[in-house]
């Protein structure tokens, strides 16, 4: 019953394009009475006139067969297990935690790190220093003295 209805639909389509476009040729026979149209030419602008017309009529009669459904819902229904949300709930825990040792890792680093330099590092320079002063002295007592002095001055003071 329906490919009757759309046959008719299609016919009658067809017939009224011929019939204006028919018009349409007589109207450019009026106006140009000197020229001739050519045949080849009115016939290609016959078939494109018809092409729409039955692409459109296919196209209305396939959106009137297809129902229209609400797609959105199915994408976000999902089945889950108590099992998979367990696990979710686990990976997003060990997610968390992990982020926090990072967190509390990277604080624990920058609190020594700069104890370090605060604290111990003017110690160990101070250290340095007085190594640097010994030896400034060591080397000129050998300079005034001689080697002997030198020597036996660091034997002495030693004991």
């Amino acid at each position: 019953m329906d490919e009757e209805i759309i046959e008719e639909v299609l016919s009658s389509a067809l017939a009224k394009l011929e019939s204006s476009s028919n018009s349409e040729m007589m109207l450019m026979n009026d106006d140009d009475d000197d020229e001739s149209i050519d045949p080849d030419l009115i016939e290609m602008i016959q078939q494109q006139s018809i092409v729409p017309t039955t692409g459109s009529s296919v196209v209305v009669s396939s959106i009137e067969e297809i129902p229209a459904t609400n797609d959105d819902d199915d994408l976000f229904v999902e089945d889950e297990t108590t099992l998979e949300r367990i696990i979710a709930l686990k990976e997003i825990t060990l997610l968390n935690t992990s982020k926090l040792a990072y967190d509390k890792g990277r604080s624990a680093a920058w609190w020594i790190t700069s104890s370090m330099c605060v604290l111990v590092f003017p110690i160990l320079i101070q250290k340095e220093l007085l190594q640097i002063a010994e030896q400034i002295s060591h080397e000129q007592r050998s300079i005034l003295l001689g080697p002997q002095a030198a020597t036996s001055a660091l034997s002495g003071s030693a004991f």
